[in-house]
């Protein structure tokens, strides 16, 4: 019995020898199984960053041109009114200026004879005046208009 005890003892070791071995070569295939996941994963990473930092490249542009395409018309938009209300204020003030100018010369002609009365006669339609008969006649056959 002894030879099967010691031929059970040498399996036993054997077998104890054969599980250690399998467990080194599994550890190491875990390890080394375990270095290429981590390695993919920071690969996976450093591909996944990158394409969010494009993608948020991309995003902020197309805001930037989305804002662009607000602001520009907006802008071009109070700069032409803007331009018409100081167009419409010049003109305003030459067209006040052109009725005061207008009134000084009524009041120039008023004191002159602008309340003479001046008509179209005859056939030919010949510019007239109404003369003031009371007034009598000055040398050279010259007569006061009536309204002057």
């Amino acid at each position: 019995m002894s030879d099967i005890s010691r031929m059970a003892a040498a399996f036993e070791e054997k077998s104890k020898q054969q599980a250690e071995n399998t467990e080194q070569a599994v550890k190491h295939a875990f390890e080394k199984h375990e270095s290429a996941l981590l390695s993919a994963l920071s690969e996976s990473e450093q591909k996944t960053s990158a394409a969010i930092a494009a993608q948020h490249q991309r995003l902020r542009q197309t805001a930037l041109k989305s804002w662009m395409a607000i602001v520009i018309p907006v802008s071009l938009t109070f700069l032409l009114g803007a331009s018409a209300i100081v167009t419409m204020g010049w003109y305003i003030d030459h067209q006040v200026n052109e009725i005061l100018n207008n009134r000084t010369t009524l009041e120039t002609l008023h004191e002159k004879g602008g309340s003479v009365d001046l008509s179209h006669c005859g056939e030919d339609r010949r510019l007239c005046v109404k003369i003031d008969e009371s007034a009598g006649r000055y040398q050279g056959g010259y007569q006061v208009m009536e309204g002057y």
